[in-house]
Formats: structure tokens, C-alpha cells, sequence
């Protein structure tokens, strides 16, 4: 059966971006071995992908610029927006409006036999909460202050998370793998 996983990196005082909205901070420890290694195994079981419209933008920007390659090749993603946003060739695009439970079900289903990656941002991430269709969360805990920008899930929700596992990634980083609901 297919999960719907949020899988983010979030400094110690819980945010995912800085407060000009950038991820840049999080690349050094996103290139540590026990992350990229846990990262690329997780990646290996997604089938789909679910992007807000920002977080669609930020990494377009990037890609075309060639700091950062399109890393999701294949993969179908679909891609939550009010704007009209550029495509990227041979990239497999679906744009969406709307809420996320009536997209849920097409989106499990294009993961075939995988799971679904919400990689946020942090509002879409609220989003799938607020729908009760986030399955789990994978949350990389580095040892760093930010002081504010983007929170967790980008909007005051409050859900029961379980405990599934921790696991130590090295250089002081920590993986904690909850339930949602």
C-alpha cells in the first residue's frame, strides 16, 4: 500500500528554511554520507512526488541555473500551484489546484508500487496533515540554529505523532521517523 512521506531537513529549533526562504544552509549536511546514504535508500522507494508551487519554483530556478540537477528524473510529480509555472523538458509534470484529499487517491496511484514523497513546502506539508493523508514523517535534525523562517509544516496544526525509530547519521545528525495520527 502506498505511504504519503514527508521527508525534510530541519535545523534544531525546527525550521526548513531560513527566513529569506532559502534551504542553502541545509546542502553541507545534506552531503554528509550517513544522510545522502539514508536519503538515497529512501528515494529508492518513491514512486511519486508531491511539490508545492514555491518550492516547484525555488528548485526550477535552480536547475535551469545548474546549481542543482533535476533529481526526481522519472518520477511522476505533481505539483501544487495558483500560478502558471514553468515546465522542465522530460520532466514528468502534473500541475494541480486544489485540496489535497481530492488529488490523494491520483497520486498514490501514479506511484505505482512506491510511495509518495511530500517534499513540501512546509504549508503543503500542513496541507497533507490537515487532510489526515500524511502517513509519516522522516524528519534530518541538524545541529543548527536558524532562529526563524519556515517551520515544520508552514501553518498551526496539532497532530499525534508515534515513534517508529531514530537513527544516528553521523556528524552529530539525527533521522526521527514518526507515524502521523
Amino acid at each position: 500500500m502506498t505511504s504519503f512521506k514527508y521527508y525534510v531537513g530541519a535545523s534544531i529549533d525546527g525550521f526548513i528554511a531560513d527566513r529569506n526562504g532559502s534551504v542553502q544552509w541545509f546542502v553541507p549536511y545534506a552531503s554528509q554520507p550517513g544522510v545522502k546514504k539514508h536519503f538515497d535508500e529512501f528515494f529508492e522507494t518513491v514512486g511519486a512526488v508531491v511539490i508545492g508551487g514555491k518550492t516547484y519554483e525555488n528548485i526550477v530556478r535552480d536547475a535551469t541555473e545548474g546549481s542543482v540537477p533535476w533529481v526526481f528524473g522519472d518520477k511522476p510529480v505533481w505539483v501544487f500551484t495558483h500560478h502558471e509555472l514553468p515546465t522542465l523538458p522530460g520532466a514528468d509534470l502534473t500541475f494541480i489546484r486544489g485540496e489535497v484529499g481530492f488529488w490523494s487517491q491520483d497520486i498514490a496511484q501514479s506511484a505505482g508500487a512506491g510511495d509518495v514523497w511530500v517534499v513540501g513546502g512546509a504549508d503543503l506539508a500542513g496541507a497533507f496533515v490537515e487532510a489526515d493523508a500524511l502517513d509519516e514523517l522522516l524528519l534530518v535534525t541538524v545541529p543548527e540554529v536558524l532562529g526563524g523562517g519556515a517551520n515544520l509544516f508552514g501553518r498551526a496544526i496539532s497532530t499525534q505523532l508515534s515513534s517508529l525509530e531514530v537513527t544516528d547519521l553521523g556528524a552529530d545528525i539525527v533521522l526521527s521517523r514518526y507515524a502521523i495520527g
